[in-house]
């Protein structure tokens, strides 16, 4: 998070450059950049800010203005490819694999933030989203949307932040930017003057560390004399060596806005030398006057200066220190890599709290920190749906280690209703693991028997998730499934978005999720008997992020001939009224929604129609 207001005394100490190929000045005389370390967190983050300042409208009650994984993965694509264009060299792009047990109380502290943003925000639309305009077209992400800053308006402040989007540039720019796919999604002014791009050009220097990016970032630019690109404050104060330095990505713009073509505008930024601005306070290093400013916080430069004399002052200084030594992280790491090119950050984390206990965990477990989801918080946490496949996950992970280096359970952090909390999960046996693969692999190879679209991957795993977040003893009506169907295709079932249908969404979307865990954490297993092999499979047709965690708000088909898919498999094929005419007619969901309150559980009846058990209806056919 930083230290707050570092950034605020040294900026002024900060100078500006040029992004470009390397040359000895600009001809505005500036001095230029052309290698770079990307603290690739940060920058997703950036990316995602830029878009929703860009994307936002009158309201941000309207779900639509906000970015999705897709539109951020490509943005940040569009980011790189331009430095790129610019002849900038890219050394490395970290993405933390694993946080120190130390930073237990800031991540618990992050998560309530998140979880009193969704509190507000769910509070301020209470009655319900704004109606946007139906999008007939993909909305613009061009250099002007990522490198041209624009205000975000104060109102977009309590907007809950998409927790998939990091994960999502990950995989994306292993497994998915690849000339092809560039080619497709850039503009053609950028698509002119690109160079040639052979496979995936950054899918070797994407690198997810066992530890934190800042970490691998500073080392990275001490040897190599690069700068950082990322918007954390605590770069300035590691080792970054004799020429290594620090831009921050918000500082970065094109300085001709009306031209976006790389070889007519400036790519400016201002950059921080940490070496430079210490010999000017004369000072040996930047971490003194860190501690100081942590420490004391409301002092201003010219006391905390005076401070950093008095070492009696700094009896704890060599604990803070020892957190911002990059050499010692890194050396001591580089021999440990990861059995696996991508995981997703938890699960990278779960992984080393095995392997280096002392560092990455303090208890007695795992732990394992979920994000808030936008969901309907007044509700049971959507996570609550999945859990039984990260159980199984998390078993299987745990099965796979010594016996002297197993635990008993798996604690979890997520949103329980108005605070963040522990919930701890069994980890079980062999028999446990085997009995509960069986019934998942049954269940999903029941459906996909149903499955008539075999090319529509998303669509499957999303009927699927959605069948899952009701429960096996679920039953149908034939106007419960009509509303189903209008969900799968327009995002809601009524006349219009409402919160019980974010909520479905983000039970959806944790479905999905818990499968993808249990997805990496057999493939992080090596698991090589039937039944682990049969699900291994099934589980690698699970399709990227990007395609199966976005849902369209647009208020248009968002997965054509999906209702026809789900009709079929429900026994509801022969429905007369349509969901565009049902929605016309302003019925209302007759379904009993997975999230309902127990006391308030009813079982809808229809004279016409005897209640369908999903599952039932599978083994029957």
């Amino acid at each position: 998070m930083g230290i707050p207001r570092l950034r605020h005394h040294l900026l002024p100490f900060s100078q500006t450059v040029v992004l470009r190929k390397e040359r000895a000045a600009d001809e505005d005389g500036l001095p230029c950049i052309h290698s770079v370390v990307i603290d690739g967190p940060s920058l997703v983050y950036h990316i995602y800010s830029r878009l929703l300042s860009w994307f936002s409208v009158s309201n941000p009650c309207t779900m639509g203005a906000l970015p999705t994984c897709d539109e951020v993965s490509r943005g940040v694509m569009t980011y790189l490819l331009y430095l790129r264009i610019l002849g900038v060299e890219i050394q490395a792009i970290y993405f933390d694999g694993a946080l120190p047990a130390r930073k237990h109380e800031t991540r618990i502290a992050r998560l309530e933030n998140q979880r009193q943003k969704l509190e507000l925000f769910c509070i301020s639309t209470k009655y319900g989203f704004q109606k946007r305009q139906s999008l007939s077209s993909r909305r613009n992400i061009g250099p002007e949307t990522v490198l041209c800053s624009r205000p975000l308006p104060s109102r977009y402040s309590n907007v809950p932040i998409n927790p998939f989007i990091v994960a999502t540039v990950f995989e994306d720019l292993k497994y998915r930017w690849n000339s092809q796919n560039i080619a497709a999604a850039i503009e053609k002014a950028l698509l002119l003057t690109s160079p040639r791009l052979e496979g995936f050009p950054w899918a070797d220097i994407t690198t997810m560390v066992p530890g934190e990016a800042d970490t691998y970032c500073a080392y990275t630019a001490g040897i190599t004399g690069s700068s950082v690109l990322t918007n954390d404050s605590d770069l300035i104060i590691h080792d970054l060596g004799e020429f290594g330095s620090v831009i921050f990505l918000d500082s970065v713009e094109l300085s001709e806005s009306g031209s976006m073509k790389p070889l007519q505008a400036q790519l400016r930024a201002a950059v921080l030398h940490p070496s430079i601005v210490a010999r000017r306070l004369g000072i040996p290093g930047l971490l003194p006057l860190a501690y100081e400013l942590k420490t004391h916080p409301e002092s201003g430069l010219v006391e905390l200066l005076q401070r950093t004399q008095n070492e009696a002052e700094r009896a704890n200084y060599q604990e803070f220190a020892e957190e911002y030594t990059s050499s010692h992280c890194y050396v001591q790491r580089q021999d440990n890599t990861q059995p696996m090119n991508v995981l997703d950050t938890r699960i990278s984390e779960l992984y080393w709290q095995y392997i280096m206990r002392g560092e990455y965990t303090d208890r007695d477990n795992p732990q394992v920190y979920l994000p808030v989801l936008q969901e309907d918080h007044t509700r049971r946490c959507a996570w609550a749906k999945g859990r039984s496949y990260r159980s199984i996950g998390y078993s299987i992970l745990n099965l796979s280690r010594p016996v002297s280096e197993r635990y008993w359970y798996t604690t979890e952090f997520v949103r329980r209703g108005q605070r963040i909390a522990e919930d701890k999960i069994p980890l079980g046996d062999h028999n446990y693991i085997v009995a509960e693969m069986k019934s998942l692999y049954t269940r999903v190879e029941s459906l996909r028997a149903k499955f008539k679209r075999v090319d529509n991957s998303r669509g499957f795993w999303r009927i699927f998730a959605l069948l899952e977040s009701y429960g096996p003893d679920v039953e149908f009506t034939r106007r419960d499934i009509q509303k189903l169907d209008q969900f799968l295709q327009v995002g809601h079932m009524g006349k219009q978005l409402e919160w019980a249908d974010v909520h479905l969404n983000a039970q959806i979307q944790a479905t999905l999720y818990s499968l993808r865990v249990l997805k990496q954490l057999l493939k992080l297993s090596k698991a090589n008997d039937d039944m682990s092999l049969k699900l291994k499979a099934t589980l690698e047709q699970l399709p990227l992020l990007h395609l199966i965690m976005d849902i369209s708000y647009k208020g248009q088909c968002a997965d054509d001939g999906l209702c026809i898919q789900l009709s079929s498999i429900l026994g509801s094929d022969k429905c007369q009224d349509s969901p565009r005419e049902l929605a016309m007619q302003g019925s209302q969901p007759s379904i009993v929604m997975p999230f309902a309150k127990e006391k308030n559980v009813s079982r809808p009846t229809t004279p016409h129609r005897t209640p369908l058990n999903m599952y039932e209806i599978l083994d029957e056919q």
